[in-house]
């Protein structure tokens, strides 16, 4: 049975375990994101040479913020993490282990997670999105991922749908939920209650359902226009906010609207595996590129 190293990078956290070819996550932990750019190598390769007294390691999977071409490594953009811009990483990690090591943006590792080992396994072709600070998203077609000429397809947070050409950043994400409402209820931001409570307080607040009730119109134009460009046989939703099931019939009542909706209609179900799903799709492709040699 091989085993894997699975990383997955963030702003704040780094996540990382144990998982094997099955995709069965044996240990799991994570630390603080490093200041700096030595500090980040220090701690990474810490944390691999402990796995690897743990463990016969065959390769490693990183999933990381950003635009990173497969093929060379270079991360022209490193998110959160813009001590690493323009990095290359392949370089970086020779540099810190032996072991093979791929890595691909954290939305396509995401995507990819999914299609292993979660709710895209039943679709060859299918969209992510991913609702957080932004919206992000990968793009699954026969069963791999689609990255685009210069490695930025899934953006879809740039595409405009507010009533003003507001992009889904500004206006769908989970972060323009919360502004909206936070509008709507007039409270400062320490008052503000949590997402959950939102839902179940729209029902008797006016005010708060026409925000809540706007925002899902302008995520249902995104989920609308992605739909159209790509043809997916499904849509998942990602993000902790995809767990609240009032999104789904807010969207399916917007997207009713369009008037090909039903030609174009397909499945929008939400992610089945929460901040797990990036260290598996990194571990998933790290898997495929063993098996090629």
């Amino acid at each position: 049975m091989q085993l894997f190293i699975g990383f997955d990078v963030g702003g704040t956290h780094i996540k990382h375990g144990v998982i094997d070819e099955n995709g069965n996550e044996l240990t799991s932990d994570e630390f603080d994101t490093p200041d700096d750019k030595n500090a980040f190598k220090q701690q990474w390769k810490a944390v691999v040479e402990a796995y690897q007294k743990a463990h016969d390691i065959a390769a490693i999977g990183v999933s990381f913020p950003g635009h990173i071409n497969t093929h060379t490594g270079q991360a022209a953009k490193a998110g959160a993490l813009d001590y690493l811009d323009n990095e290359n990483l392949c370089e970086l990690f020779a540099q810190l282990t032996d072991l093979p090591v791929t890595a691909e943006n954290d939305a396509n590792c995401a995507a990819l997670g999914e299609r292993w080992c979660g709710a895209g396994r039943d679709y060859e072709s299918f969209v992510c999105i991913t609702i957080g600070t932004g919206i992000g998203g990968g793009i699954v077609v026969e069963g791999d991922i689609y990255r685009g000429s210069h490695y930025r397809a899934g953006e879809f947070g740039v595409i405009p749908v507010g009533d003003n050409g507001e992009c889904m950043h500004e206006v769908a994400s989970a972060s323009g939920l919360m502004k909206a409402c936070r509008r709507a209820l007039a409270v400062p931001e320490d008052e503000m209650p949590d997402g959950e409570a939102l839902f179940e307080r729209m029902e008797s607040d006016v005010h708060l359902r026409e925000a809540i009730e706007q925002w899902a119109h302008f995520l249902a134009r995104g989920v609308y226009s992605v739909i159209s460009m790509f043809d997916p046989q499904a849509v998942l939703i990602g993000g902790g906010i995809s767990e609240q099931e009032k999104i789904y019939k807010l969207l399916d009542k917007y997207l009713q609207r369009f008037e090909e909706w039903e030609a174009l209609k397909v499945p929008i179900l939400p992610c089945e595996l929460g901040n797990q799903a990036g260290r598996l799709g990194a571990v998933w492709l790290a898997k495929q590129k063993l098996s090629r040699g």
